[in-house]
């Protein structure tokens, strides 16, 4: 079904005339990847979505299902499980309501078919039904990295590149590439591709740190342009001192690393240039890029959001074609041994530092080459390299004073980074319109007698006002929150330590539903006003593309339905409020706060449990949330073009990352 609410199913999918006689329906509209098993070994199970529907308000047969191995029904010793999910109200022929009670089954793949029945209605999953419906799952969570049309994308992105000026001569560009042991074909492409260049005033310092190398002098030698300078070290410094001797000889205004055996597009560089015009000198700048095989053919597409420093404390996002203004580069140190192999990422956390504009140029200029003994094709080879970016970023938080703490995650080259809460606890309000789950509650009474903080209960009226709850709170941060969702201590401690850092507006954690599936993972501002939501109904332990649901990063819309705000901050803000939905209520505050330099946290490693059933299938929007969603607009316009925290090259009513094809492609 996609994103389409339950309406918009059946106006695609109407009645046929015998349900309508009879006055009841059963249908199956899509099924998902279940929560069960391992991910990492593939599906076990699917939860098939069925809809029981009865004209009027009564309630409409229960949804029963039946294994079919073999050719017999039998009931096995896993027998399929419906679950119902929620109840929905539904005019599905002209001034008649509907009754649709929502299930999900839970059937095996080990099942060669299954039958859903709902009183004397019944359906009869097959071969041909089961890949149809697992076949458009598949496709509505398809994501940039598995897009097979990729080299498509990237032939148009770079037309578009190509039809642009060359920017005439401005600054000198330099390039410093340290090479060792390079294999000749390899280093010989890499060159090629720099020479191709169009921008023309650019040096190249190509930094040999294995001079004995035949094939490595032979490519040097038979190279005769002049801006490819040769410096010769007899002894291997390794990555950050080989690098250093590079950065010492260059001459140009902004530097540019560029590995060994990697390429870049021919309008790598006027792109570059192009950005230092129009973006008033900045410090950094930087592009998306993609993985190139011993072939050339492209693929693994890695689209970067803008400079997000959260984002950036759980992996180097930034990474490959990092270009630094000279006098910056010189300003803020050279890296040092302890970080081998994470200069790069050390070298972006030191520049973020000095609060100088950081620029993504949003095109894919730069290609990783996998090859045997590449990272980008088996990170273990540079696992010194993971701790290494541990160590840059506690030297990052020493550095700006923040009481945090970085440590390796579970993927390669991302990291866990935690900050304490003060001596003085801050104190909650929690805002939730009724009783608590068990586990909040819980939390919430440890948090406060032994941090010594109050933790007092506060309403929220039906019509949100956040400026009147933040000025009335009478507490440092405030907890929005609902019945269903339920934090345990060390999530609500990992919340607060994220809330209460200077700077910051909200935190918010990873929500999971009770059937293990993602419920929250972020949030999108779409073109409309409309909110909409990440990586849903992925399985909990899914990363999404390129492992987003696992990476904290600052967004510019977050989940009202559960998140710590800092009464202060939002007290702060001009709101215009008038808002009916309390989702958008806060987007309004974020968004704010997003312009005046506050974060709001996604933070996945807090999660939050529902714990009770939720739809899987939505309605449609009331009149309130399509008025509100206007309103947002109206105020932030903006978001027409996209979400401000994402990528303009990701496709913005997805909320799975899919590349954005120009319009007619």
């Amino acid at each position: 079904m996609g994103d389409r609410s339950l309406s918009d199913y059946f106006d695609a999918e109407p009645l046929a005339a015998d349900e309508l006689r009879r006055g009841r329906a059963l249908r199956m509209p899509c099924c998902l990847r279940s929560a069960e098993g391992d991910f990492a070994d593939g599906p076990v199970s699917h939860l098939w979505v069925a809809l029981s529907c009865e004209r009027g308000d009564a309630r409409p047969p229960a949804v029963r299902c039946l294994a079919l191995v073999g050719g017999r029904l039998v009931r096995g010793v896993r027998a399929p499980r419906a679950a119902l999910l929620a109840r929905h109200f539904v005019e599905l022929e002209p001034g008649r309501l509907w009754t649709v009670d929502e299930y999900s089954v839970c059937v095996p793949d080990e099942c060669g078919r299954f039958v859903v029945t709902a009183g004397a209605r019944r359906i009869a999953a097959g071969q041909a039904t089961r890949r149809e419906l697992r076949r458009a799952y598949e496709e509505r969570i398809s994501n940039a990295s598995v897009d097979p049309r990729y080299p498509a994308w990237l032939d148009l992105d770079r037309a578009a590149c190509r039809r642009l000026p060359v920017p005439e001569p401005g600054p000198l560009m330099s390039i410093v590439t340290p090479a060792f042991r390079t294999p000749a074909r390899l280093l010989r492409e890499m060159l090629a591709s720099v020479l191709a260049q169009t921008y023309p005033r650019w040096e190249l310092v190509l930094v040999n740190a294995s001079p004995d190398d035949e094939g490595m002098r032979s490519v040097l030698d038979a190279c005769d342009d002049p801006r490819v300078r040769v410096v010769d070290v007899e002894k291997n410094l390794g990555i950050v001192g080989n690098t250093n001797v590079g950065i010492a000889h260059a001459t140009g205004d902004y530097v540019s690393f560029l590995d060994h055996d990697d390429l870049i597009e021919p309008h790598a560089l006027a792109e570059l240039v192009r950005a230092v015009a129009d973006g008033g000198r900045p410090g950094l700048l930087y592009c998306d890029e993609d993985n190139v095989d011993e072939q050339g053919a492209p693929s693994l597409p890695l689209i970067k959001p803008d400079a997000n420093p959260d984002f950036l404390l759980s992996n180097d996002y930034v990474l490959h074609w990092l270009t630094v203004r000279r006098d910056l580069l010189e300003s803020v140190g050279r890296s040092g041994r302890d970080v081998e192999g994470a200069q790069d990422y050390d070298l972006t956390l030191r520049v973020f530092e000095t609060g100088e504009r950081v620029v993504r140029v949003p095109h894919v200029l730069y290609h990783w080459r996998i090859c045997s003994g590449s990272s980008a094709l088996d990170p273990g080879v540079k696992d010194y390299a993971q701790g290494a970016g541990a160590v840059a970023i506690n030297a990052h938080l020493a550095r700006t004073g923040r009481a945090g703490a970085a440590r390796r995650a579970d993927a390669y080259f991302t990291y866990r980074t935690t900050f304490a809460v003060g001596d003085r606890a801050p104190s909650i309000a929690v805002a939730c319109a009724g009783e608590l789950a068990p586990s909040l509650r819980a939390a919430l009474s440890r948090y406060s007698s032994e941090r010594g903080a109050e933790v007092r209960r506060v309403t929220v009226g039906e019509r949100p006002d956040l400026l009147a709850l933040a000025r009335h709170a009478g507490a440092d941060l405030v907890l929005l929150t609902t019945p269903a969702h339920d934090l345990d201590a060390a999530a609500l401690e990992t919340l607060v330590g994220y809330a209460s850092r200077p700077g910051t507006l909200c935190a918010s954690p990873r929500v999971v539903r009770a059937d293990g599936l993602l419920d929250y993972a972020g949030m999108v501002a779409r073109p409309d006003g409309s909110l909409g939501h990440l990586l849903r109904y992925l399985p909990h332990d899914d990363g999404g593309y390129v492992g987003r649901a696992l990476r904290p990063y600052d967004a510019a819309v977050v989940n009202a339905e559960c998140c710590l705000v800092s009464a202060r901050e939002l007290a702060a803000l001009p709101l215009e409020g008038g808002f009916s939905t309390l989702g958008h209520a806060l987007a309004e505050a974020t968004l704010l706060g997003r312009a005046s330099g506050l974060a709001s946290v996604y933070l996945p490693h807090a999660t939050a449990r529902l714990v009770s059933p939720r739809s899987l299938v939505p309605d449609a929007p009331c009149e309130a949330e399509l008025a509100d969603s206007a309103r947002l607009l109206a105020l932030f316009p903006q978001i027409a073009d996209g979400d401000p925290s994402q990528s303009p090259n990701f496709d913005p009513w997805s909320g799975y990352y899919r590349l954005r094809w120009p319009a007619g492609a």
